[in-house]
Order: structure tokens, then sequence, then C-alpha cells
């Protein structure tokens, strides 16, 4: 994919990833094959995993990987090239989930003490991923 350009993949990463935060901040909930998407699947030196966690982390990579133009000896100074609001997104994208995870007690049981603030979380990860997904 060219930059300022958006395909299917992208498209089809960028719901993986919505769908996978409101899991996540725990305002939607899915389940299958006895699988249930916000409960914690692996633990990795004693942090804990969601299968949603690691399709919304995994589809930010994706969004990434998949650009034709990103490198990744360059992706640090394409994301700082980034500007005012994009940089902010791009940033918040990529760091968000990871305090999600590593600080369960504040970072994600503030995001998931009220439905207003699990959005918050869903519209700064969406808006973030749109923005690494057209802007790199």
């Amino acid at each position: 994919m060219a930059k300022m350009e958006f395909d299917a993949l992208d498209a089809a990463l960028v719901v993986t990833g919505l769908a996978s935060a409101f899991m996540l901040v725990g305002i939607a909930q899915f389940q299958l094959f006895d699988v249930t998407f916000s409960a914690t699947q692996f633990t990795v030196s004693g942090i804990g995993l969601s299968t949603a966690w690691i399709l919304g982390y995994g589809s930010i990579a994706g969004t990434i990987l998949t650009n034709e133009n990103t490198e990744l000896q360059t992706l640090s100074e394409d994301i700082q090239g980034l500007q005012g609001y994009y940089l902010a997104a791009a940033v918040g994208t990529l760091a968000l989930p990871i305090a999600f995870i590593v600080f369960p007690d504040s970072v994600g049981s503030f995001f998931q003490s009220s439905d207003l603030w699990g959005l918050l979380y869903v519209v700064a990860v969406t808006t973030g991923q749109f923005a690494l997904g057209w802007m790199l």
C-alpha cells in the first residue's frame, strides 16, 4: 500500500483492532469455541495477555508492516516525521495497549472503570491505527 492510501487489508485490520479494543475495555464481549476473548489466555513474565489484546496489537503491527513504503529501520523517523495530532495518535496507539497490560491496576482499571473512559480508549487507539495506516 502506498502512502495516503487505505486498502482492504488495512480496513480488515482496523475492524479487528476496533472489536478487540471494545472487548479489552469491557464494553463488548465475544466468545467463540469456548474462548472468551477478553479473558487472559497467556501469561508472559507475569503479564496477562488476552486474545483480544493479542488480536488488537497484532492488527496495529499488521497495519504498519503491510505498508509497502514502511521500513522497520526508518519506522521511528517516519513516526517522528508525523506532525501534531498524527504524532500523538501514533504514539498513543503504540503505547496505550502496552500500558494497559503492564499497569493493569492503574491504566487498565481506569479505562475499564467506565464505559466513557473505555470509549475514549477505543477512539484513541482506532484513530491512531487509521493515522498509522494512512500516514506511514
